[in-house]
């Protein structure tokens, strides 16, 4: 048995067709690129809204809760009756919990956040500031728990401590918005 292969016809390719072939293959290279430019542009404005989105919503929320707190810090000396103090102690101890499972659920939202790598600085900054936030608010409930049981030394500590958590939230807060600002303006590293 003898196989015969067949063979190809010769291609004679002249300039003109060369030239053509080399332009359309460029063209398709340069949309391409814009394509995926377009696409990862796109995609990295949409992680940013995303973002900004959870980020306004956990300031929202919090907002609430601290605004709640420091009015019963501010308030809490002035209850006249015990029953009255109880009263008021305890849902104290009931609005810092809450808080800081607030604090803990914007940290995960937050922090599950995919981000453009210029926004990684901002996106950390604020889950710090959240976790200080939540520690701050345990540390609020434990003192009004303490308060509760009479233990006013133990609350004095607490709110010692929570007013120092609160004061490092402040400062993770001042942290984001520089590296926000860096984000949205480009530039280089954050100033100190």
């Amino acid at each position: 048995m003898d196989l015969k292969i067949p063979k190809l016809p010769k291609v004679t390719i002249d300039r003109r067709k060369a030239l053509i072939a080399a332009g359309v293959g460029i063209a398709v290279v340069l949309i391409a690129f814009a394509g995926w430019t377009l696409f990862a542009s796109y995609t990295g404005d949409r992680q940013v809204a995303v973002f900004g989105s959870h980020v306004a919503a956990s300031e929202a929320d919090l907002s609430l809760v601290s605004g709640r707190v420091s009015s019963y810090m501010r308030s809490l000396q002035d209850t006249s009756s015990a029953a009255g103090a109880d009263a008021y102690v305890r849902e104290f101890a009931a609005t810092a919990e809450y808080g800081r499972a607030v604090a803990a659920y914007h940290r995960q939202v937050v922090g599950a956040d995919r981000v453009p790598e210029a926004y990684v600085g901002a996106q950390s900054a604020y889950v710090r500031a959240l976790d200080h936030l939540g520690r701050a608010f345990s540390l609020w409930s434990a003192a009004a728990a303490a308060c509760d049981i009479r233990a006013y030394t133990a609350a004095n500590e607490n709110l010692a401590r929570a007013d120092q958590e609160w004061k490092e939230y402040v400062t993770a807060i001042g942290d984001y918005d520089r590296e926000l600002r860096v984000a949205e303006e480009g530039g280089g590293a954050p100033p100190a």
